[in-house]
C-alpha cells in the first residue's frame, strides 16, 4: 500500500501537540518542565505491540517509521529518518497550514554523529536548553536509537524527563475522525461476539464437542479477516485484534488484560470471553460472560455485576474525577454483596486508543485525571474466583463473571457506550439445557441445576431443540407480515410504473418489413425463350438481387430467398425433382419469419415441385439456393446480433505514471476462440484486456452493471466477473457478461500418474503449493479489485455469500451447478453459461413442487419486464427452502409457493394481453397461493413433473408457437447446417392428404400404436418425448407419439414417424 500523509491532518495535530505544550510546560506538569521534546523510535519489533512512539507516529503520520527521531522544538520541528522515508515527509515542508519549520535530515548509514550533533543542538536552541522530554521508560530496539540515546546522555547541561503522561494527556482527547475509527472498531468487536463467538458456543454445546480454549480463541482471531461474512463493510487490511481473544472457564480464571487462554477443555458452566478489535490503529473491547446451566447464587453475582457496570458508566461523566468510578461501584458492592468485595477486580478499567490499555487513565481509587469529552474507556470489571456452593463437580466450584464495553465520555453528561451491539442482559447469557437421561427421582428433587432436573425455558435457548418455538412462531410471524407488507409495496410500485410508462398494456411487436427481390420492373433481369438471356422454362437463381426465379404460365415469377423455408432434391426413375417449401401460416416457425400480411384474405403458396430430364438446371438451382440461403442467414444473424449494440464511449489510457496491472490472467469469452492469457490493466474510466498475440478488449466503468469477486476457497479457480448494462461483441458472439480468471490447481488428475500415498513428500509439497498459489492469487485479486474500487468508487465489487450457496439446475445449464446469492444478485459464475439475475431486477419469486415428502423443488424468478421469460431454477434441495425465504424477505422480494409447476409462457402471455392495470385490479399475483386442493386440481396430474426432472415446466404442450419463437432460429439454422439431409427432411410436404393418411395408418400399424392415443394410457417416456417441439425431433430423427390433445384422424394432426403437415393454408397444429 502506497504511503500518504495527510499535511492538514499532520500540521494540525502537531499544532495542538506544540501549544499544548508551551501552556503546560511548568515542572510540575505533565511535561516536566521540558524545553523540547524528542520522540525516538528504533526497529521495528514484532513482539511490542504497543509504545507511545509508535502511537506518536502514528498520530502525527498514520504510520509507523522505524528508526525515526523526531525533535520538537520552540521554533522548529527536526526529523531524522532514512533517505526514502524523508521523501515522504517532504510535502509537508510545503503544506499550507504548515505552522513551523520542518528541518528533514537524512539518516547515514554508517556515521550519524553530525546527525545527533545537528538535534542536539536544535534542543540547546529551544527555550532554555536545559531540559528534554524524552520516552525514558521505553528501550528502542537497534543501534540507531541506542547512539542517539547515547549522545544525548553524553551531552553535558541537558537533564532527561519522562513525558510519556504528557503524550498521554495529548492522545486522551479525540477529535471526530478518531473517535469514527474508535466506534467502527468497537462496533465491529461487539459483532464478532454475537454473530461469531456465541453461535459458536451454541453449536459447541448443542453438539457437545469438545474443543480447547486456545483452539475457540484462534478460531475467532480468524473472523477478523472477513468482516464481509459478518455483514460488516470494514476493509480486512484496516482491522486487526488488539490481542488474541481470552477464552476462560473451568475454576481457571484470570482477568487482567495481559491473560490469555490456556490448552483446557471447554466447560460447560461460567464462560468468560473478551476480545478487542483495532481499526486504523485505533482500540477497542467487548467482555461478556455466558453461563450453563447456572445457578441461583451465579444468577444473583451476575445481576450485580450488570448493576455495577452499569454504576461505573453513569460516574464516567465530564469533569468527574477518574477515581470517582471505582468508589462509586466499590460503595454499591458493600451495600449489596459485602461478602464479594474481595473478588472485584481491582480496577474498573482503563483508558484506550492508538495503545489498548492507557496506564495514565486507569480507573482505580487513586487517579485523580478529570474525564473530559472525547476520551474513551475500557469499561472492565467482573468478580473472579467465586465459590459456588451449589456446584456438583470439581471445575464448577470456583467461577468467574466479567463484563467489559468500549465507552465514550460525552459532552452532554451521559456516556455513550459503543459495544452496545453485544447483548448482555440475564436472558441473553443464560443458557438452560435440557437433559433426557434425568429420572423421576432427580426430577422431584428439584432446585439444582443439570441432572437434577431445572429446566427453564423461557427466554433461552436449549440444546436439544436449537431455537425455542417461541422464537420460531415470532420470526415465522416477522417473515409473514413483512411479505404482506412486501405484497402492497409490490402493487403500488406496479401502478407507477404504468402511469410512468402511460398504461399497462403490452408493448407493440416491432412491424416485420416485407422482402423485396426488385422495386421496380427495370431491375427485373431480361428473358426470352430461347437465346443468351434468362430462359422462361428454367429456374434461375439471381445472386445480386436474393431472388429466386422460377417459370409459370411462360414467365419467370421472383420469390426473395428469405422466403423459402427449405428445398430438397429427389431422383425418380429418369427425371430429377426439385421441391421448393415456403414459409406460410400453420407451420412451427418463429411469428418474426412470418411474412408480414398486408391483407388478412392473402393467399400463401406452401410447395413448388419442378421436374426436368435433364438434372443440370435443377441441380445447379439446388446448389445456388443452399448457398444463397446460408449467406443470407449468416447476415441476418449477425445484424440481429449487432441490433442492441451500443457505442462504448472511449478508453482513456493512462499515460503516465503506474498502471495497476493483473498477470497472467485468461478471459472468458475468448477472444480468439482459443484460451490464451493476458494482461488486465486499470485505466481512467474502465479496464483493457491485452491477450498475448495482440487482441484486445476495452471494458468501461459505464457500462459495468454488476462486479463481483469471486475467490477460490472451494472452486478451482479465483475470479473477477462483470455484468454489463449494453453487450459488447467479443469475436463473434455477443456477452453481457466477461469474466477475468486464473486456475488455481489442475481440474483433474491422471489416474495413470496419481499412485503416491497421502503422506508422500512429494505429494504434501505440490499440496503445499496449490496452496501458496491459490493465497497469492486470491490477494492479487483482491489487491486489484481494491484499486477498481479506488479509481472509481462506483464500481463496488460484490463478493458471493458461500455459506448461504445451495445446488440447483439454472437456466440455460442442463447441469446442477452451486448458486450464491450476493448482496446485489443471485449468481452462478464458476460453470459457462453463468447465471447472473440482478435483484433490482425480480418483481417476485414462486417456490413451486413444495409438497410434503418431496426432497426437491423449483424456484421461478418473475422479472419486472414482463416481456422477458421468467428465470427457473430447478431441482433446490428442500433443506434450503427457508433460507432461500428468510434472504428474499431480506432483499424486500415478495415470494408465493405452491405444489405445482405452472405454464409459465401461458401466464406471462396472459398477462400481457391484459396489461399490468388490468392484470393487478385482478389481484396482480395472488393467485400463486396454491394452499388449496382445489388450486391443484386446475391442472392435469399428468402435467406434474416428476421430482428427479430438473425442467420441463415451461415446455407445455398447450403452449402457443410464439412461445417458442426464441429457440425457431436456433433449430433452424442447425437444421441447415446438417446439408443436404436437413433440406430434405420434409419430403413429406407437398402430398396429398390421402398420401399422408395412408402412410400414418402403416407407421401406426408397424409400431403397433392404437388407432385413437386417448385410448393409450401414457407413460413417463412418453411424457418426456412429448415436451420437444416438432422441428426439435425432425431434428433429432426421432418419432414422436401423438398427444392426447391431437387425434390421429384428424387432417393436419402430428404423426409419429415425421412431421406430417397438410399442402394447404391448414391451421396450426395444438399438441
Amino acid at each position: 500500500m502506497a504511503v500518504t500523509i495527510d499535511p492538514v491532518v499532520f500540521w494540525e495535530r502537531l499544532s495542538k501537540l506544540h501549544k499544548g505544550w508551551n501552556a503546560a510546560r511548568d515542572a510540575d506538569g505533565v511535561w516536566k518542565g521540558a524545553d523540547a521534546l524528542v520522540i525516538e523510535a528504533g526497529e521495528a519489533d514484532e513482539d511490542r505491540l504497543y509504545s507511545k512512539s509508535q502511537s506518536m507516529q502514528q498520530w502525527l503520520l498514520g504510520w509507523e517509521f522505524p528508526e525515526t527521531v523526531i525533535v520538537i522544538c520552540s521554533r522548529s520541528v527536526h526529523v531524522l529518518s532514512s533517505k526514502k522515508k524523508v521523501g515522504h515527509l517532504e510535502p509537508l515542508k510545503k503544506a499550507e497550514n504548515a505552522t513551523l519549520p520542518l528541518e528533514l535530515l537524512t539518516r547515514d548509514k554508517v556515521d550519524n554523529t553530525a546527525n545527533y550533533a545537528a538535534l542536539i543542538q536544535a534542543v540547546k536552541d529551544s527555550h532554555a536548553g536545559a531540559v528534554v522530554g524524552c520516552l525514558l521508560k521505553e528501550d528502542p530496539k537497534g543501534d540507531f536509537a541506542a547512539k542517539f540515546r547515547a549522545a544525548l546522555t553524553a551531552e553535558s547541561g541537558l537533564q532527561q524527563v519522562e513525558t510519556a503522561p504528557g503524550f498521554a494527556d495529548l492522545l486522551a482527547v479525540k477529535d471526530s475522525t478518531e473517535l469514527a475509527c474508535v466506534k467502527r472498531a468497537s462496533i465491529f468487536s461487539a459483532v464478532v461476539v454475537q454473530k461469531f463467538l456465541v453461535q459458536q458456543l451454541e453449536s459447541i454445546v448443542d453438539e457437545e464437542k469438545k474443543i480447547s480454549h486456545e483452539q475457540l480463541a484462534a478460531d475467532t482471531e480468524d473472523a477478523f479477516s472477513e468482516p464481509i461474512k459478518l455483514g460488516v463493510k470494514l476493509s480486512p487490511d484496516l482491522l486487526e485484534s488488539c490481542y488474541s481473544p481470552i477464552i476462560q472457564s473451568g475454576g481457571n480464571f484470570n482477568l487482567k488484560p495481559s491473560a490469555a487462554s490456556n490448552g483446557d477443555m471447554l466447560y460447560y458452566g461460567a464462560i468468560t470471553c473478551s476480545l478487542g478489535a483495532r481499526y486504523k490503529s485505533y482500540c477497542s473491547n467487548v467482555g461478556r460472560t455466558y453461563l450453563i446451566n447456572p445457578t441461583k447464587s451465579q444468577e444473583k453475582t451476575y445481576k450485580l455485576l450488570l448493576e455495577l457496570q452499569g454504576e461505573a458508566i453513569a460516574a464516567l461523566k465530564s469533569g468527574a474525577k477518574l477515581s470517582s468510578v471505582m468508589t462509586a461501584v466499590v460503595n454499591r458492592v458493600k451495600s449489596k454483596a459485602p461478602h464479594l468485595e474481595k473478588h472485584l477486580t481491582k480496577n474498573c478499567g482503563f483508558g484506550t486508543g492508538i495503545e489498548f490499555k492507557e496506564g495514565a487513565l486507569t480507573l482505580n481509587a487513586k487517579c485523580d485525571v478529570v474525564a473530559r469529552p472525547g476520551m474513551v474507556f475500557n469499561v472492565a470489571l467482573g468478580f473472579e474466583n467465586v465459590e459456588d456452593k451449589e456446584a456438583t463437580d470439581k471445575r464448577g466450584k470456583v467461577y468467574a463473571v466479567f463484563l467489559a464495553d468500549t465507552v465514550l465520555v460525552s459532552e452532554s453528561g451521559a456516556a455513550e457506550v459503543y459495544s452496545e451491539k453485544a447483548p448482555k442482559q440475564w436472558a441473553d447469557v443464560s443458557y438452560y439445557l435440557k437433559d433426557n437421561d434425568g429420572d423421576e427421582d432427580d426430577d422431584e428433587a428439584g432446585g439444582s441445576r443439570g441432572r437434577r432436573g431445572e429446566v427453564e425455558i423461557l427466554e433461552t435457548r436449549t440444546r436439544r431443540g436449537g431455537v425455542s418455538q417461541t422464537e420460531k412462531n415470532e420470526t415465522a410471524e416477522h417473515l409473514q407480515s413483512h411479505q404482506e407488507e412486501l405484497e402492497e409495496k409490490m402493487r403500488l410500485d406496479a401502478l407507477e410504473r404504468i402511469a410512468r410508462q402511460g398504461g399497462g398494456g403490452a408493448a407493440p411487436s416491432a412491424s416485420v418489413e416485407t422482402p423485396i427481390a426488385y422495386r421496380n420492373p427495370d431491375h427485373f433481369p431480361q428473358t426470352s425463350s430461347t437465346g443468351g438471356s434468362l430462359k422462361t422454362n428454367q429456374t434461375h437463381v439471381d445472386g445480386k438481387n436474393e431472388a429466386l426465379l422460377v417459370p409459370m404460365f411462360g414467365r419467370l415469377v421472383p420469390f426473395h430467398i428469405s422466403t423459402i423455408k427449405n428445398v430438397s432434391k429427389s431422383e425418380e426413375g429418369a427425371f430429377t425433382h426439385l421441391r421448393i417449401n415456403f414459409v406460410a401460416p400453420g407451420q412451427s416457425i418463429s411469428s418474426q419469419q412470418m411474412p408480414k400480411e398486408a391483407d388478412p384474405d392473402a393467399h400463401f403458396i406452401r410447395e413448388l415441385s419442378f421436374k426436368a430430364r435433364q438434372a443440370s438446371n435443377l441441380n445447379n438451382t439446388f446448389r445456388l439456393i443452399k448457398e444463397l440461403r446460408k449467406r443470407v442467414m449468416a447476415r441476418e444473424k449477425q445484424q440481429a446480433l449487432e441490433a442492441d449494440l451500443v457505442v462504448q464511449e472511449a478508453l482513456q489510457l493512462i499515460r503516465t505514471g503506474k498502471i495497476h496491472r493483473l498477470r497472467d490472467v485468461n478471459v472468458r469469452p475468448t477472444l480468439g476462440g482459443k484460451k490464451q492469457p493476458g494482461t488486465l490493466e486499470l485505466h481512467q474510466n474502465g479496464l483493457r484486456f491485452q491477450a498475448a498475440r495482440g487482441e484486445k478488449l476495452d471494458l468501461t466503468f459505464k457500462n459495468i452493471k454488476l462486479a463481483f469477486f469471486q475467490p477460490a476457497e472451494k472452486e478451482i479457480m479465483v475470479l473477477i466477473h462483470f455484468h454489463l448494462h449494453d453487450p459488447i461483441m467479443i469475436g463473434k458472439k455477443k456477452t453481457k457478461d466477461v469474466q477475468f480468471y486464473v486456475e488455481v490447481m489442475e481440474a483433474s488428475y491422471s489416474l495413470d500418474n496419481t499412485r503416491r500415498s497421502g503422506y508422500d513428500p512429494d505429494e504434501l509439497e505440490e499440496e503445499q503449493r496449490e496452496r501458496a498459489l491459490r493465497n497469492r492469487m486470491n490477494q492479487e485479486f483482491q489487491n486489484f479489485v481494491k484499486k477498481v474500487e479506488e479509481q472509481n468508487p462506483a464500481c463496488e465489487f460484490d463478493i458471493p455469500y458461500r455459506e448461504l450457496g445451495f445446488y440447483g439446475v439454472p437456466p440455460h445449464n442442463k447441469s446442477t451447478c452451486f448458486i450464491m446469492p450476493a448482496v446485489n444478485a443471485l449468481v452462478e459464475l464458476t460453470e459457462p453459461p453463468w447465471f447472473v439475475s440482478p435483484l433490482n431486477d425480480i418483481e417476485v419469486a414462486h417456490f413451486e413442487r413444495v409438497v410434503m415428502g418431496l426432497k426437491n423443488f423449483d424456484m421461478v424468478l418473475v422479472l419486472k419486464d414482463f416481456s422477458q421469460k421468467p428465470i427457473q431454477v430447478n431441482s433446490i434441495n428442500v433443506e434450503h427452502l427457508d433460507a432461500l425465504k428468510t434472504w428474499l424477505d431480506s432483499c424486500n422480494i415478495k415470494f408465493y409457493e405452491g405444489p405445482a409447476n405452472l405454464n409459465w409462457g401461458s401466464i406471462m402471455k396472459h398477462i400481457n394481453e391484459i396489461g399490468l392495470e388490468g392484470f393487478y385490479d385482478d389481484g396482480g399475483w395472488k393467485f400463486l397461493n396454491m394452499h388449496d386442493s382445489d388450486d391443484e386440481d386446475e391442472e392435469d396430474p399428468e402435467d406434474q413433473e416428476s421430482d428427479f426432472e430438473p425442467s420441463g415446466s415451461e415446455d407445455e404442450g398447450e403452449e402457443d408457437e410464439s412461445d417458442d419463437s426464441d429457440f425457431d432460429d436456433e433449430v433452424d439454422s442447425e437444421e441447415e447446417s446438417e446439408g443436404e439431409e436437413s433440406l430434405g427432411s420434409d419430403e413429406s410436404e407437398g402430398k396429398d392428404f390421402d398420401e399422408l393418411e395412408e402412410e400414418a395408418k402403416q407407421e401406426d400399424k408397424r409400431r403397433g400404436h392404437f388407432e385413437d392415443q386417448d385410448e393409450k394410457p401414457k407413460t413417463k417416456k412418453a411424457k418426456t418425448r412429448d415436451q420437444y417441439s416438432d422441428d426439435e425431433d425432425d431434428r433429432r430423427g426421432k418419432s414422436k407419439p401423438s398427444s392426447s390433445k391431437s387425434s390421429s384422424s384428424k387432417p393436419g394432426s402430428s404423426r409419429p414417424g415425421g412431421s406430417s403437415k397438410s399442402s394447404g393454408s391448414g391451421g396450426k397444429v395444438r399438441r
